[in-house]
């Protein structure tokens, strides 16, 4: 347990070192053009803090030569009838003698139920690094189960209310900007009532949801791009990574921040992408698209 507290400690102040530098490196004017980088540096970051054990088991070193002390012989001095101490102890006075170590014998045998007692309570003592630890599994637990509740709640909500798309150009713009893309394998297309923006969801089995009844147009061939964009980065998990960690360091405030930036870099980085494939007359349109759909969230 010690050992794994070390682990959590060191990654923990690792970590926030990192987050404190790739945050700062977000804010510059320059580093904004970079949030693809940043992308990878956060994929690196979650995975070293994914799994808080050391990497290389620590191995205690033995000392190379054994060396098997005998028991030694403890000689007690007995007092004589006539007074004083003799000079040599009588026969059956070495402790070694099991004969001399009796109730009514003058040595004293050690006493081995009393610290076998000792140490049984000990083992059942709960100490301090075994409460940290259980503490730790109990926030892990709580934001786990957390998460997975509201997952549940919306894959319910999914199968419920979502439906395929009908519309047959919308289809088909969405095949074709799957082949601009050299997408072998898309999301699924559907549409949910009451949803306000277009989002890709699901890790295993992703799809693509579209607001009800959304005519077909430059506005949704770009809303469109944008989350094909992400599902060809796949940052949904990067964003899945990120939950994980946040789940094993709950105590970390910065990891909390973390995921918000990384929520922050992986939109501007499916931008940059995104820009990147439109002719220039077209990217004043992406822009007011994503503006648009931002402010409906």
């Amino acid at each position: 347990m010690n050992q794994l507290l070390m682990s959590l400690g060191g990654l923990t102040l690792g970590g926030s070192a990192v987050i404190l530098v790739l945050a700062l490196a977000g804010r510059s004017t320059r580093a904004r053009y970079g949030a693809r980088w940043r992308c990878w540096a956060w994929a690196l970051l979650c995975l070293r803090l994914a799994l808080p054990f050391p990497l290389v088991p620590q191995v205690r070193e033995s000392a190379p030569i054994q060396v098997d002390v005998p028991r030694s012989s403890l000689l007690v001095q007995s007092p004589r009838p006539s007074g004083g101490f003799a000079d040599a102890p009588s026969s059956g006075e070495e402790l070694g003698d099991p004969s001399a170590q009796g109730p009514s014998g003058g040595g004293s045998a050690p006493v081995q139920g009393g610290s076998a007692a000792s140490a049984a309570s000990e083992g059942g003592r709960l100490s301090l690094p075994r409460v940290l630890v259980l503490l730790w599994l109990a926030g892990v637990a709580a934001v786990l189960a957390w998460s997975l509740a509201a997952h549940l709640r919306f894959l319910r909500w999914l199968r419920r209310w979502s439906a395929p798309v009908r519309d047959g150009d919308v289809v088909q713009t969405f095949n074709q900007l799957g082949d601009c893309l050299r997408l072998a394998r898309r999301p699924g297309l559907l549409a949910c009532p009451g949803l306000k923006v277009p989002m890709l969801a699901g890790v295993l089995r992703p799809v693509l949801l579209l607001p009800e009844g959304t005519p077909p147009g430059r506005s949704l061939e770009l809303a469109l791009l944008h989350e094909l964009t992400h599902f060809r980065r796949r940052d949904i998990w990067l964003k899945a990574l990120g939950l994980w960690v946040r789940a094993l360091y709950w105590f970390n405030p910065l990891v909390w921040l973390m995921g918000r930036l990384i929520e922050r870099d992986t939109e501007l980085a499916c931008d940059e992408e995104a820009l990147g494939r439109l002719a220039p007359q077209d990217r004043g349109a992406y822009g007011q698209t994503i503006l648009a759909a931002a402010g409906k969230k």
